[in-house]
């Protein structure tokens, strides 16, 4: 990397600890797109107001910023077209804030489909920000085809050999994790890095604050679209005897957060697209109006005023105006903008007439078993029938069918199944998830059973 950062430590003995303690559960502050949070010449990350007896201006502490989900390649056409220009704008409200960030952190998912060319384009956006060091996490998009070798190979140093590592800077203790399928499955971290991590944490003493950074999240936001890390428990063991920690996360485009204990979770919208909150319709981008695009990225600034008891903060979007703040807690619900086929009493959907499928074109068809809607594509073959999950067994994302290349197509990773289901192209392991199905006086009956 160009920027280079020498790492320092500021004790701050004399700092009444229950103080800290207290002022940082009252003043974190989260955002958006950008996230920017200020730390006390002690050491203690907050968003308000003066952490120790005497007032400390803010330039005598540092700020700052999360930038996650870039996605460097993606175009969809009524999703985002120029997600260069949108990384470009964030860059450019980060260089404008009133206080120089002295750190960045990207938490993954800087291009779409790994390309060389995608890493090229983003690291020379990034490297316009001005800071002193911008320091990365890989995504999934981060890790296709190769493990993660375009990645490393651009945005670790040259002496770096894997993708997790620490930092320490004016008394606050930096981790980064990588979660997202380098050394195990998708959102796991693996035997190997849970023992680095627990010899790193051993050298770090308990009142330290700690910011650990991650694509995926940390806790369980959702699991049945995979946003959890599995694996996470032993790590969240080993914080839990630690004053302060934050985790900050991405791939969920969406900001969220969560307390538990001594431990705070954020995740941060995307620069590039938002995706659909925990529980409604699928996890993936969706179509939408520019202007409400540019209402759904944006940024957060947080500015410390020493002499007012709390911070000013901003929550503004690409299009100007306020973000809007999610709630954390609510219940999930469901979408009812597509019509769905409702579960009958014995537990099967009534899908229509068997002469309501063709032998040629796989149907799409919207079914809710339970409250749970699911997706799926029927196709007649002879006198049978075959129902297709719409998830791609890769990563999870919506596979559509396309008529021109006459194969499924999943938009995030690439991955192909003929009109079988069968993997054909693409880093999928295994063919689409068959649905049982059962004809009964002339109708179709699916249920989500699966069969082989």
């Amino acid at each position: 990397m160009d920027k280079k950062l020498q790492p320092e430590t500021v004790t701050g003995e004399n700092i009444d600890r229950r103080n800290e303690r207290r002022n940082f559960l009252k003043c974190m502050a989260w955002s958006g797109t950008g996230i920017v949070w200020a730390v006390s010449s002690g050491g203690l990350l907050a968003a308000c107001g003066d952490l120790t007896a005497t007032p400390t201006p803010p330039t005598e502490g540092f700020t700052f910023v999360q930038l996650s989900d870039s996605h460097i390649g993606f175009n969809t056409d009524g999703v985002n077209t120029d997600v260069v220009g949108t990384l470009k704008q964030s860059v450019d409200r980060i260089n404008a804030l009133p206080q120089r960030p002295a750190l960045v952190l990207h938490t993954g998912d800087i291009s779409h489909n790994s390309k060389p060319e995608e890493f090229e384009q983003a690291f020379q956006i990034m490297n316009t920000i001005k800071t002193d060091k911008v320091y990365y996490v890989p995504g999934e998009h981060d890790l296709v085809n190769d493990k993660g070798a375009g990645y490393r190979q651009r945005f670790l140093s040259p002496n770096s050999t894997k993708s997790w590592y620490s930092l320490d800077y004016k008394g606050v203790h930096f981790i980064a994790l990588s979660n997202s399928g380098e050394l195990d499955q998708f959102g796991s971290l693996g035997a190997t890095q849970i023992d680095w991590l627990t010899k790193d944490l051993q050298a770090v003493k308990k009142d330290t604050p700690i910011i650990v950074f991650a694509h995926v999240p940390l806790y369980s936001v959702y699991p049945d679209w995979g946003w959890e890390t599995k694996d996470a428990g032993p790590v969240l063991a080993l914080l839990m005897s630690y004053s302060a920690v934050t985790i900050l996360n991405g791939h969920i485009h969406q900001v969220l957060s969560k307390v538990e204990g001594n431990i705070h979770f954020y995740t941060a919208n995307a620069t590039a697209f938002p995706q659909h909150r925990p529980g409604v319709e699928k996890p993936n981008a969706y179509k939408l109006p520019a202007s409400e695009l540019l209402q759904s990225i944006g940024y957060r600034t947080v500015t410390i005023v020493p002499t007012k008891p709390a911070a000013d903060i901003a929550d503004i979007t690409l299009s100007g105006a306020p973000a809007a703040v999610a709630t954390v807690g609510i219940p999930p619900t469901v979408s009812t903008t597509q019509a769905a086929i409702v579960q009958t009493a014995g537990g099967s959907v009534d899908a229509g007439a068997i002469t309501d499928f063709s032998d040629i074109t796989p149907r799409p068809l919207t079914l809710k078993f339970s409250d749970k809607p699911a997706t799926v594509f029927v196709l007649k073959v002879g006198s049978q029938f075959v129902v297709l999950s719409d998830i791609c067994t890769h990563m999870g994302c919506e596979v559509s069918w396309s008529q021109t290349a006459n194969r499924f197509l999943c938009p995030c990773h690439g991955s192909e199944y003929d009109l079988m289901g069968k993997n054909v192209a693409g880093p999928a392991p295994r063919p689409l998830d068959k649905l049982k199905t059962e004809v009964v006086n002339g109708r179709l009956l699916i249920s989500l059973q699966k069969v082989s």
